[in-house]
């Protein structure tokens, strides 16, 4: 369980810039009951000037515009504070999300053990764990800051209005600032469970949604939605509780401060009467002690909404370790060694993703030269789709280095060394959107270079016929264009990345054999020129490797040309003969 006061200093330091407005929105609120506290004894001063003095309506006429004044003031600095609370929190939302994200497209690694999570989990961290820190730093924040200044504004007034009152005040505050400590810690977990509640329908929904044909065909599908239904109502209940009681917190509160006024009343009204009090010093005395316990009572009324913020920053928070992360240690650079001109190279390699289980690659040692392209192949689980995540930088081997031009990955900026790769993977994700925009992704690109790249991939044909050429909008996921045809515009957009290193991972394993070799044709106009390393399931794409790297247990078993391997490597000769699984096949699918 978080410290308030460190959860509030996370959610402000994730955005430096939100710190200004945050001072601007308590300041407001200060000003605003500055400026109630000066109408109130106003208008007890105006009430006694007139029943007690015997003044007539002009001579209250100042204190009426004065009130007035006051009331236009403190609307003022309410609707100057909540806008500038909002501010910060679109601020800071807005930084977390974008961080998480990166969290997500780049998964932090430790000890090279895959710390990814379920969909759902992201869905509740980005989603719903964020947007509670809405309500957290526009309600909740604000109402904090006023219950810990407002008090004490208002002591000060009643001690220097009456100060036998303020005695009255020095028990029942300690009392209540006790009582939401002890209500809150009950509230913190309630809100606690009903986020992971939250997480868990997210996971399951999205699974449910994925798995549908399978569950139909298996007269499943009911069972799920019971599921659904059961965990539903256990957080709608969760939910209800966690109102409740903030609802009895208030319903205290009232109480508690109705008391204490009450006995502040009994104690000027007898001082009043025996002539030690006059009217307007009582019935100032009076209208303004309420305020003593308003701060405190607005700080009930949205207590759940701190601990429902505080309850997600337990979640938010291990997304934003600060420290030291697989190719981000010291920000460096990859410098323009590596641009085009450097080998790629593992020496040592070892990765071991599950502690308890063997290394998912082992040792592994080879290098690519400039220019050169090398394919990977193996068979299921040798380690090949390990090998392509060491490259792209999502993860860090526990033992051994992967270099470019000499320099250790680990020690660069993992940003500006994806500046100089191009990545084509197995299923490519196709953006809802044009389809130049589809392959400009991440380059600054205009259409005569995005039709470049298309005629390079082979793919202009068919984005010719389409109605509206590279402006054409494509559906989420590219449903509305075929497999082959999404692989080409991957091509595309690596081709127009024009990036010295390209990485290749089972771009043909789901076509069949018409599409493939168009698919290859586009990829060796890709290659060219390039370094390239290509993870290989098909034969026709091994070979349009310079040389082939065979995996087999996470170890390099093989390393020569096609005729060189069929007679040296047993896993290579396997796999072309079609015995072991994950065979370099001649036959596809995906007929369109």
């Amino acid at each position: 369980m978080s410290d308030p006061r460190t959860t509030f200093r996370a959610v402000v330091e994730a955005e430096p810039a939100a710190r200004r407005p945050l001072l601007w929105s308590a300041a407001g609120e200060v000003l605003a009951l500055v400026a109630l506290l000066a109408a109130l004894v106003l208008i007890a001063r105006g009430v006694d000037a007139v029943f007690v003095g015997g003044r007539g309506a002009a001579q209250v006429l100042p204190v009426v515009l004065a009130v007035g004044a006051l009331g236009a003031l403190r609307a003022l600095a309410q609707w100057s504070a909540a806008r500038t609370a909002g501010v910060a929190s679109a601020g800071i939302r807005s930084s977390l999300r974008i961080r998480l994200l990166d969290a997500i497209v780049r998964p932090v690694r430790s000890a090279g053990t895959d710390d990814r999570r379920r969909s759902g989990d992201l869905l509740g961290v980005v989603g719903d764990s964020v947007d509670a820190l809405d309500d957290y730093v526009t309600r909740f924040v604000p109402a904090a800051a006023l219950a810990v200044s407002g008090p004490v504004i208002v002591f000060v007034v009643v001690v220097v209005l009456d100060p036998w009152s303020s005695l009255v005040l020095v028990f029942t505050g300690p009392m209540l600032v006790l009582l939401l400590a002890v209500i809150g810690r009950r509230t913190r977990e309630l809100t606690r469970v009903r986020l992971a509640e939250l997480s868990w329908l997210h996971g399951f929904f999205l699974d449910l949604l994925r798995g549908l044909g399978a569950l139909s065909v298996a007269n499943r599908a009911a069972d799920a939605g019971a599921r659904i239904e059961e965990v539903s109502r256990r957080h709608g209940a969760t939910t209800m509780e966690v109102l409740r009681t903030a609802f009895q917190t208030s319903l205290v509160l009232e109480w508690s401060a109705t008391a204490a006024t009450a006995l502040v009343a009994v104690t000027v009204s007898f001082r009043m009467i025996g002539g030690g009090l006059s009217f307007a010093v009582a019935l100032s005395t009076l209208v303004v002690v309420p305020e003593f316990f308003g701060p405190l009572r607005r700080l009930a009324v949205e207590y759940h909404a701190g601990q429902s913020g505080q309850a997600a920053w337990e979640r938010i928070g291990p997304w934003l370790d600060d420290g030291p992360r697989p190719g981000v240690t010291d920000g460096r650079a990859v410098g323009a060694e590596v641009h085009g001109v450097a080998p790629l190279e593992f020496v040592g390699v070892t990765v071991r993703r599950d502690p308890e289980g063997a290394p998912t690659v082992d040792d592994v040692t080879f290098r690519i030269d400039p220019g050169e392209t090398v394919a990977l192949v193996g068979p299921s689980g040798a380690g090949k789709s390990t090998v392509v995540a060491l490259v792209l930088g999502f993860l860090a081997p526990d033992h051994g280095t992967v270099r470019a031009g000499g320099v250790d990955l680990g020690e660069v900026d993992v940003a500006e060394w994806r500046r100089h790769l191009a990545w084509v993977p197995q299923s490519p994700t196709v953006f809802a959107g044009t389809v130049a925009d589809n392959v400009r992704l991440g380059v600054d690109a205009d259409d005569d270079r995005v039709r470049s790249a298309l005629h390079a991939a082979g793919a202009m044909e068919f984005v010719d016929d389409l109605d509206d050429g590279i402006d054409t909008v494509l559906a989420e996921e590219g449903t509305t264009i075929s497999g082959g045809q999404r692989q080409r515009l991957a091509i595309a957009r690596a081709w127009v990345r024009d990036a010295p290193l390209v990485v290749l991972d089972e771009f043909t394993a789901h076509l069949d054999l018409l599409t493939e070799e168009q698919v290859l044709a586009a990829a060796g106009a890709l290659l060219d020129g390039r370094t390239a390393l290509l993870v290989a399931h098909r034969l026709q794409t091994a070979r349009l490797a310079d040389r082939i790297v065979v995996l087999d247990g996470g170890r390099v078993v093989g390393d020569g040309t096609h005729d060189e391997l069929l007679s040296t490597c047993v896993t290579y000769r396997s796999l072309v003969e079609g015995r072991r699984d994950g065979l370099l096949a001649e036959s596809g699918g995906d007929p369109r």
